[in-house]
């Protein structure tokens, strides 16, 4: 599926939140357009990488090319963990910043691991399950970062169907750059480890296909990344159908 497949604008938000009674309740900025981004060109280069204490909440993240000017990955991590805070995985049970973790240090190995990309792995989660506001990641880390984590959030109109929805963020996706590929990339390597365990059902009810259609608009993204995905996916599916 391409970008072209959906005719729908990203501009109304009634048409992306629901009529105007659900704006108070829903972010209001969800869907905005942030500043424009078009002088950001994801560059490919070997991961970056960072102090494995990243992995722990109390650590520090250190980047390791330190002539390269980014965003502050300490204050962004921090920012994470503190808005996810109290938050745990579906099934498992750990707290979320696990989940975190795991999709920046996949990132971190990836041939897109540049510290946006980092911020946009600790960051991809935060609009769509806190009370944090894609204005407020602009404000506080910039437009492009707020524009990659715009693209990684799903939608969140109530009175559109699921499968509606999963399609127009599947738009959403193909719209971004490679960064913002491999990040999604690696979250979804991250989810497909335990749902054909814990989820037979849901899994084989439309999650795996689901994923299957979001792999195959993440154009940009790590090839390994995808190569390790795929192969998550077949044994999710595998595990699912013996349970």
């Amino acid at each position: 599926m391409s970008a072209q497949d959906d005719e729908h604008s990203f501009e109304n938000l009634s048409d992306l939140l629901g009529p105007d009674e659900n704006l108070t309740s829903a972010r209001p900025d969800l869907f905005e357009t942030v500043a424009p981004t078009s002088s950001y060109v994801p560059t490919k280069k070997a991961g970056l990488g960072f102090d494995s204490r990243a992995t722990q909440p109390s650590g520090s993240l250190v980047l390791l090319d330190t002539e390269h000017e980014g965003p502050c990955l300490r204050q962004i991590r921090e920012y994470a963990l503190d808005a996810h805070a109290g938050q745990q995985r579906r099934y498992t049970t750990e707290p979320y910043w696990k989940h975190l973790s795991e999709v920046a240090g996949l990132v971190a190995t990836s041939s897109y691991g540049s510290p946006r990309a980092l911020a946009l792995a600790w960051l991809h989660d935060i609009v769509e399950d806190t009370s944090v506001t894609l204005r407020d990641i602009e404000r506080l880390f910039g437009a492009p970062i707020a524009d990659g984590v715009r693209c990684l959030t799903g939608s969140a109109n109530p009175t559109i169907g699921r499968e509606e929805r999963k399609r127009r963020d599947r738009q959403r996706l193909a719209a971004g750059d490679a960064e913002v590929h491999t990040v999604k990339l690696a979250d979804i390597a991250s989810n497909l480890a335990s749902i054909g365990r814990f989820d037979p059902e849901f899994a084989l009810g439309g999650y795996l296909e689901e994923k299957r259609l979001e792999v195959g608009v993440l154009t940009q993204g790590d090839a390994s990344l995808k190569k390790l995905v795929r192969t998550l996916w077949a044994d999710a599916r595998r595990m699912a159908e013996e349970s």
